[in-house]
């Protein structure tokens, strides 16, 4: 680790804490949670969502597919990959759903 890590550790989550804080965002629109069967949430919804609700749903299905694996490692590049075959996969295939596809990627 170099001497500039903890720093970056330090302001990396000190910006995540800002992002929680009340008033700290007053343009940012707050999203309503929303709650989905993942093995029904076909590729075509996931398509349609705006660009933060996608990012959600591909940081989960990416992460759900590490817990199924059990990986305790997170390879930034790897993972990346995946979600882009997962992606491409989605747009080819819109009826398929994203767990399907997410699965498919994985391989």
């Amino acid at each position: 680790m170099n001497r500039g890590t903890p720093l970056l550790v330090v302001a990396c989550l000190a910006l995540a804490a800002a992002n929680f804080l009340p008033g700290s965002a007053p343009a940012q629109m707050r999203l309503t949670p929303s709650v989905v069967q993942i093995d029904q949430i076909k590729c075509a919804e996931l398509l349609s969502r705006t660009d933060e609700r996608r990012d959600r749903l591909l940081l989960y299905f990416n992460g759900y597919i590490d817990g199924m694996r059990r990986n305790t490692t997170w390879d930034e590049g790897a993972a990346g990959a995946m979600i882009d075959r997962a992606v491409g996969h989605c747009k080819a295939n819109p009826a398929d759903t994203i767990l399907s596809a997410f699965t498919r990627a994985s391989r």
